[in-house]
């Protein structure tokens, strides 16, 4: 799914569930700002799994949530 798509309509503060699990639109638009356009979510595992044109990576729930307050 296109990250672009997810966060239509969203605000800061509001949430984004996918397949039950929610992520901050903050989240998502960092992500996106650090060059990330796709994100897959695997249940199994619970992870995402992002990625653009000149990056990749793998993220759990929490780690998403931790880059934001790192931040």
């Amino acid at each position: 799914m296109k990250i672009a798509e997810l966060l239509a309509g969203k605000k800061n503060g509001e949430q984004v569930t996918i397949d039950g699990l929610t992520i901050p639109v903050a989240v998502l638009k960092a992500l996106e700002k650090e060059g990330y356009q796709h994100a897959t979510l695997f249940k199994d595992n619970r992870t995402f799994a992002c990625w653009g044109d000149a990056c990749s990576a793998c993220f759990t729930q929490e780690s998403l949530r931790e880059r934001t307050r790192s931040k």
